[in-house]
């Protein structure tokens, strides 16, 4: 089902951008509601709260991406025209690798220029694995221009991997945290048992439905954007739907730094750009049970410019524990910069 305006003219790309708005704020509020019911749900299952905090919450933040990508290219798949599959496609990996960009130049770029977060313990780890997840879809998109069934499932079996190394760390940290004088919280192993709440379920389903209305809506309002005003899908994709789909991020990010806690949102986007890399491409490529085609600004451009502001990131922060308010510089520059970059090109 379209969910577009589809008239064209003024009144047409007026009505396809008040829809396309309307999209996002029906998959950010779901998405805050889907993820507040499933965190109750997982307890009143005495699911443990390690494993809560490194699979629901970790992945809520990077619903509206999932969501909105995976639904694009459902959409591609069903159309009966190659310029509108690949017009789809487009918008579901510019959404992500846009994402990517996003959350580490614009996001972070701002939060460390205006409070330089340290990088706390399993910084390390995790900031070096984004560069390693980043390098590898890297390459899967420039060698083939497109992510293989094969390849999306290597990538959906990094993501296990990740989720794993935060349910050790979370493990870890709740040994200490309970024979420590800085405890702070239940053990994981120590759940009380609940009922789940009819409550609970009514907003689970309710968000559910709300992200999957918005991501078609947002969806399908790109498109006939794009189409209407006859701007490239890759470029609304790569920008507006994916600086849309990171508003839960910036969020995070922008309340972190308020409350003097900026570390917390430097986590929260590490882990959400593996998420993006791992879980979303690989889902999307093995939904379309093919190659996922990546176009040429994406894959010869884009993912290296993420790969270049994910490196200028982690690897000075590495050693030090520290982050720097060059790098925040450098990092908004590159984003800016390829931002500019992709409008000039496709102007031209």
């Amino acid at each position: 089902m379209d969910l577009s305006f589809s008239t064209g003219g003024i009144f047409g790309i007026a009505a396809d951008c008040l829809l396309l708005i309307i999209g996002l704020v029906l998959i950010i509020k779901g998405g805050d509601m889907f993820v507040d019911a499933s965190v109750a749900v997982a307890r009143a299952l005495r699911v443990p709260e390690i494993v809560i905090g490194a699979t629901v919450v970790s992945i809520g933040t990077t619903l509206p991406e999932i969501i909105t990508s995976a639904t694009s290219v459902v959409k591609g798949m069903a159309a009966n025209d190659a310029a509108l599959t690949a017009g789809y496609n487009s918008l579901a990996v510019g959404n992500a690798v846009g994402s990517m960009m996003c959350n580490a130049g614009l996001i972070l770029g701002i939060v460390i220029l205006a409070r330089s977060p340290r990088a706390g313990k399993g910084f390390a780890v995790k900031g070096l694995f984004l560069i390693a997840v980043t390098a590898v879809l890297s390459v899967f998109s420039f060698t083939g221009g497109s992510i293989s069934l094969f390849e999306g499932i290597a990538l959906l079996a990094l993501f296990i991997v990740f989720t794993g190394i935060n349910i050790y760390d979370a493990s870890a940290s709740s040994r200490v945290e309970a024979t420590g004088t800085k405890f702070s919280g239940v053990v994981a192993e120590v759940l009380p048992k609940e009922k789940i709440k009819a409550k609970d379920v009514a907003f689970f389903a309710l968000g559910a439905a709300a992200i999957a209305l918005g991501a078609t809506l947002l969806v399908d309002n790109a498109q006939s954007l794009c189409l209407g005003a006859g701007i490239p899908q890759q470029l609304v994709g790569i920008t507006v739907v994916a600086i849309g789909t990171s508003l839960p991020e910036l969020a995070t990010a922008l309340t972190s730094l308020k409350k003097g806690a900026s570390d917390i949102g430097l986590g929260n986007i590490i882990g959400a750009n593996v998420i993006n890399a791992t879980l979303l491409l690989g889902l999307v490529a093995c939904i379309t049970g093919s190659a996922l085609p990546i176009d040429n600004v994406t894959k010869n451009v884009a993912v290296w410019v993420s790969l270049a502001i994910t490196a200028i990131l982690v690897l000075p922060s590495v050693f030090t524990g520290k982050t720097y308010r060059l790098q925040g510089f450098a990092m908004l520059a590159l984003y800016l910069g390829f931002i500019v970059y992709n409008a000039v090109i496709i102007v031209i």
